[in-house]
C-alpha cells in the first residue's frame, strides 16, 4: 500500500514540535511507514514574521523571513547533532551580530548566492542538514500581517499584534502587500504554487498547532490556499493549542479556536484534536502571573501617557482645552478600566489552559479527539530569565495523530 501524503500547515514552535514528533515516531515505528513516511511529508510555513533576528534581516536584505523555515529544517534534520546545533546557534554580543542566528544568516547567504531564489536556498540547506520531507514557504512574496480588532482598529505587523496596547479582541486577520525595499513597487499577495500543489495532492491536511492568529492564520487567508483547501478531498485535522496566548486568544474556548479557523479558511474540519492533560498548579500560576503582569504593564503605559499629555497641555487647559486631548484621556481611562477588570477576571477564572468543555463547546460536524499530550519544560525568556511552560509533547502528539489517521483510513 502506498504511503499517505501528509501536509502540515502552521509555523514557529508549534509546527516544529509536530514535525519532531513525526520524525521520532517514524524512527521508533518503521512499520507505520504507510501512515507516516517522512519523505512524503510537506510543511507549509508562514512568511509574515517580522520580529527579532528575522525582522532585522527582512528589513536589511529585503528577503523572506527565514526564522520559521530554519526551525522546521532543524526539526526534520537527520544530520550530525553538531550541524543542527550550529544551525541554531545565536550570537549573544551587543554588536551588529547580536541576536542573529547562524541558520538565518546561512539561508540569506544561500538565497543571494542563487540569484535570490529562496526555494533553492531551502533545498540546499535541506541537503546540508540531511532533511527528509519538504519545507515550503506559503508565499514567495513578502507581506504584512494585519489584524482588524472588534472595535475597528487595524494593527499592522506580526510582532505588533500580540503586543498591542488596545486589547480589543481580534475579529479577523488579513495580509497587505509589502513595499519592495529596492524599488518603488509593492509585492503581490500571492501564494507559492508549490504550497497550493501540495494541498491539491494531499491525503491528510493537518492545521496547527501554533499561535492562532500569527502562525496558523497567515497561511489560510491567501485566496489560492483557501480555494485549494475547499476543493481538497483530504481529511482536515486541526490541533488546538494547549494554552491560550496573551494578545491573541485570551480566554478562548476550543470552539472559538475552531470557529476562527473555519471562518477564515471557509472550510469544514473532520477532526479536532484537544489535549486533556492538566498542567501543574505551579505552571498555571506562572501563566496567570505573566498575564496579570502584562495587564499591569499596559496600565502603567496608559497612565504615563495620560500624565505626559496633561503636563504638556497644562498651560492651555484653563483657556482653550483641545477636544482631542479630552477624547484621548477618556479613551485611556476606559482602557485602564478594562485592563483592571481583566486582571480580576484572570485571577478568578484562571482561563489559561485550553480544555474541551462538553457543556459549552460545539464543533459542528468535526469529530473530537482528546488525549493527554502535554509536557512541561523550561525556556529562556527575556534578559536571561527562565520560565516553566507547557507544550505539546512531540511523541504523544504524533502518536495521537497516527491513531486518528490510521483509524480513518482503516489501517489495521
Amino acid at each position: 500500500m502506498k504511503s499517505l501524503k501528509l501536509v502540515c500547515v502552521g509555523g514557529g514552535t508549534g509546527l516544529s514540535s509536530l514535525l519532531k514528533g513525526f520524525k521520532r515516531f517514524s524512527m521508533i515505528n518503521p512499520d507505520a511507514a504507510n501512515i507516516i513516511n517522512i519523505d512524503e511529508l510537506s510543511a507549509i510555513v508562514t512568511v509574515s514574521d517580522d520580529g527579532g533576528s528575522t525582522g532585522r534581516l527582512v528589513d536589511e536584505f529585503d528577503v523572506l523571513p527565514p526564522g520559521d523555515i530554519r526551525k522546521l529544517l532543524v526539526s526534520l534534520s537527520e544530520s550530525d547533532k553538531l550541524v543542527s546545533s550550529l544551525f541554531e546557534y545565536r550570537f549573544s554580543s551587543d554588536g551588529p551580530l547580536g541576536g542573529h542566528n547562524i541558520g538565518n544568516l546561512l539561508l540569506i547567504a544561500l538565497t543571494e548566492l542563487n540569484d535570490n531564489n529562496f526555494p533553492r536556498a531551502i533545498e540546499l540547506a535541506s541537503q546540508l542538514l540531511a532533511v527528509r520531507g519538504q519545507i515550503i514557504p506559503v508565499s514567495l512574496q513578502p507581506t504584512i500581517l494585519c489584524a482588524e480588532l472588534i472595535d475597528g482598529e487595524i494593527i499592522r505587523g506580526e510582532s505588533m499584534i500580540p503586543e498591542r496596547k488596545n486589547r480589543s479582541p481580534i475579529q479577523k486577520i488579513f495580509l497587505e502587500s509589502r513595499p519592495n525595499g529596492k524599488t518603488s513597487e509593492k509585492y503581490e499577495v500571492k501564494a507559492h504554487k508549490a504550497s497550493v500543489d501540495s494541498i491539491n495532492n494531499a491525503d491528510v491536511i493537518i492545521i496547527g498547532p501554533g499561535s492562532l492568529y500569527t502562525s496558523i492564520m497567515p497561511n489560510l487567508v491567501y485566496p489560492e490556499i483557501r480555494e485549494a483547501l475547499r476543493n481538497s478531498s483530504a481529511i482536515k485535522v486541526y490541533i488546538c493549542n494547549v494554552m491560550s496566548q496573551p494578545g491573541e486568544t485570551d480566554n478562548y474556548s476550543v470552539t472559538e479556536h475552531v470557529n476562527a479557523i473555519t471562518s477564515h479558511a471557509n472550510i469544514s474540519l473532520d477532526y479536532v484534536i484537544v489535549n486533556d492533560g492538566i498542567a501543574s498548579p505551579e505552571v498555571l500560576k506562572n501563566y496567570i502571573q505573566k498575564k496579570i503582569s502584562g495587564q499591569l504593564d499596559l496600565i502603567r503605559k496608559y497612565t504615563d501617557e495620560g500624565l505626559t499629555m496633561s503636563n504638556n497641555q497644562e498651560d492651555d487647559l484653563t483657556t482653550n482645552p483641545p477636544m482631542d486631548f479630552f477624547d484621548h484621556i477618556s479613551t485611556l481611562s476606559e482602557q485602564i478600566s478594562q485592563l483592571s477588570s481583566g486582571i480580576t477576571q484572570i485571577a478568578n477564572t484562571s482561563q489559561v489552559q485550553v480544555l474541551f468543555d462538553p457543556q459549552k463547546d460545539h464543533l459542528g460536524g468535526a469529530e473530537l479527539v482528546t488525549a493527554d499530550m502535554i509536557y512541561q519544560t523550561r525556556v529562556l525568556v527575556d534578559q536571561g530569565i527562565e520560565l516553566d511552560v507547557v507544550r505539546h509533547d512531540p511523541i504523544k502528539l504524533a502518536t495521537t495523530l497516527v491513531g486518528v489517521i490510521g483509524d480513518h483510513f482503516d489501517f489495521s
